[in-house]
């Protein structure tokens, strides 16, 4: 589905990404763990074109997006839910939700299905689907955020810290809704997350990544019962 090949990414004159290489297949959770500053999200911003690579290339579905504007490159299937959420603030739910369309040329029952279908995954959005976004709370938003993503129907899905800044209760609604997207849906998802243990244990395989470099890989499952993570990422 999604292959980083051998990317090295930059910016400006320092090296942000050595060589790195990572796999997405079909229906699989893929985690990318490390510490601030690791990489991860210039890894996420190299994938959808936001950085450009010095060598190496990313495919998508077998195509060779490096070369694609950004545009296109959502257009292609690909949604990123960043960092911090980032919604419109000064639009009211139901508007962002509708701009999480704007590549998709729905028919006005469409467009109503779909946001019916975010209501039904997050109801508090129904609720207050007319309320402006920058009055939602931090969790509201972060759902905003995810069901945004959703409503361009997805081939693939990266969130970017989605448990940021979130109280424990909702970060387990959050990972339980990304679990159910990946199998309801069968959308293939890359996981950028700080909460190592949280991330292990919902993906399939899982990536660390440290100072630009991806050192450890394999399935998510080995990786938790690894001495070096616990030690680096779990606290044990």
């Amino acid at each position: 589905m999604l292959k980083v090949n051998h990317i090295d990414a930059y910016y400006g004159k320092v090296q942000a990404l050595h060589d790195v290489s990572l796999e997405v297949g079909g229906d699989e959770i893929i985690s990318l763990i490390g510490a601030n500053g690791a990489g991860k999200s210039t890894l996420m911003k190299t994938i959808m074109g936001l950085i450009r690579p010095k060598h190496g290339n990313v495919e998508f579905q077998g195509e060779d997006m490096t070369k694609i504007r950004n545009t296109k490159i959502v257009s292609k299937g690909i949604v990123y839910v960043p960092e911090g959420r980032e919604v419109f603030p000064e639009m009211s739910v139901r508007d962002n939700l509708e701009m999480g369309a704007y590549c998709r040329k729905y028919s006005q029952k469409e467009m109503n299905d779909h946001l019916e279908e975010m209501y039904a995954i997050f109801p508090k959005l129904g609720e207050r689907q007319k309320q402006l976004a920058g009055s939602l709370s931090g969790g509201e938003q972060q759902m905003l955020a995810i069901c945004r993503g959703l409503m361009s129907d997805p081939k693939l899905i990266m969130f970017d810290e989605p448990s940021l800044g979130l109280a424990p209760v909702i970060v387990e609604d959050m990972f339980r809704v990304i679990v159910d997207i990946n199998k309801t849906k069968k959308i293939p998802i890359l996981l950028v997350e700080q909460n190592a243990f949280m991330a292990l244990s919902i993906s399939n395989r899982s990536y660390v990544m440290e100072n630009g470099r991806i050192t450890l890989s394999g399935p998510s499952k080995e990786l938790l019962e690894s001495d070096e993570v616990k030690k680096s990422y779990l606290g044990g």
